[in-house]
């Protein structure tokens, strides 16, 4: 039949079938497209992501901007804050500051010119800028600046030499000092410079001559330009060794309330007289007195305090430890003894080379006000193996009497009660057993302590080994 002749029912249901296969075959062709269109929409989803988070870094870069600089902001409006209650210079980087233009000027100046104002404010600068300044008492801190002038030597300029009289006590305010002593060579019998100290701000020297009227026993010299405070002989002794040549003075008051002195003629002592009694104050780690058998002076702590050391030989560990020979076989079956086990027990003495012991100090005791210091080597003289002791200063101001005079106006009473209350020190052979058997103790509980330790770590590997 033709198509002419259908009728609409056929060409309806013609119809619907040719749209459906249209339909499945575009179906079938638009699946590729359908899989771009994915990628595609993937992709810009992405591109937004990356897009986003880079919007994100860029704003906490700007938070992070103002952040720092408003915190930086109210830093500066604490520091210009007049309301704290502390003060924020102690927290604060650490200077090395100077006595300013004003100081120098007044302690340049004529002593004579000085006004009270002036006194004061160098006093106020020199405590400021240098420690150890503050170290001597207020009485002391104005009677140097009232009377210190101030001196500058360019960077090479010998201060003072040894052998040369003492005339001046210094006082080191800004620069470096070096510290040299002769020594003879004893092979070639010459003499040669040996640097030993090198002195800093706030270091003095000199005192120790002008104290026992010795020549100077070293050279100073400038490493750097140097500014330091001079006090001439005459104002050292008014200011450090004075006496009251009309009234009697503080101390001899004070000695009458020493045990030591009691019986002893103490209005017979010449207080004026500086060759025999003295009043003198020693700065923090001042060397008092070398060898106190060789010393002339006894002394008598009025303030501070003082420390006695000893000098000693320094030693080894000698520990006795038992080791048992190890038992090895050579090639042909027979036992040896291993070489390292006969080293241990001693029989292989290998010849070693001599060195030459260092020195060590070591503190025998520390006197405090009222004690008395050289009294041993008065009561009991030069005694068989005595035990010659160093004293140094830890700020302390003494009362110095010679022994001399001491040994002259001593009653016989006086001597028999000293002789029993006064104990010597021991002797070296005894504080070297000391240090030995210190230093063993020390080295067996390091070797102790190491051996637990191997031990316990042999036992957790053990443990562990599985």
């Amino acid at each position: 039949m033709s198509s002419r002749g259908a009728t609409p029912g056929s060409y309806h249901r013609t119809g619907t079938q040719a749209s459906l296969y249209q339909q499945i075959s575009l179906g079938v062709r638009t699946k590729p497209r359908q899989s771009s269109v994915n990628r595609e929409y993937l992709h810009n989803k992405l591109w937004k992501f990356f897009r986003l988070v880079r919007h994100a870094v860029r704003v906490c870069l700007i938070v992070r901007k103002y952040a720092i600089e408003s915190l930086r902001d109210h830093r500066e409006q604490l520091c210009n804050n007049s309301e704290i209650l502390f003060d924020l210079s102690k927290f604060r980087r650490p200077v090395e500051e100077t006595i300013g233009r004003n100081i120098r000027k007044i302690l340049k100046s004529d002593p004579a010119t000085r006004t009270e104002e002036e006194i004061r404010l160098a006093v106020v600068g020199l405590g400021q800028t240098i420690s150890s300044f503050t170290e001597f008492p207020l009485q002391r801190q104005y009677a140097l600046a009232r009377i210190a002038i101030l001196e500058e030597f360019e960077r090479g300029r010998v201060i003072l030499r040894e052998g040369h009289r003492a005339e001046k006590f210094y006082l080191v305010v800004d620069g470096i000092t070096d510290v040299y002593k002769l020594r003879e060579n004893p092979i070639t019998h010459t003499f040669s410079s040996r640097l030993v100290a090198a002195l800093k701000k706030g270091s003095s020297f000199g005192e120790v001559a002008l104290i026992n009227a010795q020549r100077r026993t070293a050279t100073v010299s400038c490493h750097t330009d140097v500014t330091m405070l001079a006090i001439e002989q005459e104002d050292f002794i008014k200011i450090f060794m004075a006496n009251d040549r009309e009234n009697e003075p503080d101390f001899i008051t004070f000695l009458r309330q020493i045990p030591e002195f009691r019986g002893f003629p103490i209005d017979k002592i010449p207080h004026n007289n500086p060759n025999i009694c003295q009043v003198v104050y020693y700065r923090i780690g001042t060397l008092m007195c070398k060898d106190s058998n060789e010393d002339e002076w006894i002394y008598i702590i009025r303030t501070g305090s003082c420390r006695v050391i000893k000098s000693l030989t320094q030693v080894t560990p000698k520990l006795k430890t038992r080791k048992r020979p190890e038992v090895i076989y050579d090639s042909f079956g027979t036992k040896r003894i291993s070489q390292y086990s006969m080293e241990a027990l001693g029989t292989f003495n290998k010849i070693r080379p001599v060195i030459k012991p260092g020195k060590c100090y070591t503190e025998i005791e520390q006197i405090r006000v009222k004690s008395v210091f050289g009294l041993v080597s008065v009561v009991f003289g030069r005694l068989k193996n005595a035990l010659s002791v160093t004293l140094v200063s830890d700020g302390a101001e003494c009362i110095r009497i010679r022994k001399s005079f001491f040994i002259k106006m001593t009653p016989e009473p006086l001597f028999d009660r000293l002789r029993r209350e006064v104990r010597p020190y021991v002797t070296d052979e005894d504080l070297q057993k000391k240090l030995q058997r210190e230093v063993d103790w020390t080295a067996y509980k390091h070797l102790l302590v190491q051996k637990i330790y191997n031990r316990n770590m042999k036992n957790n590997l053990a443990t562990f080994d599985y």
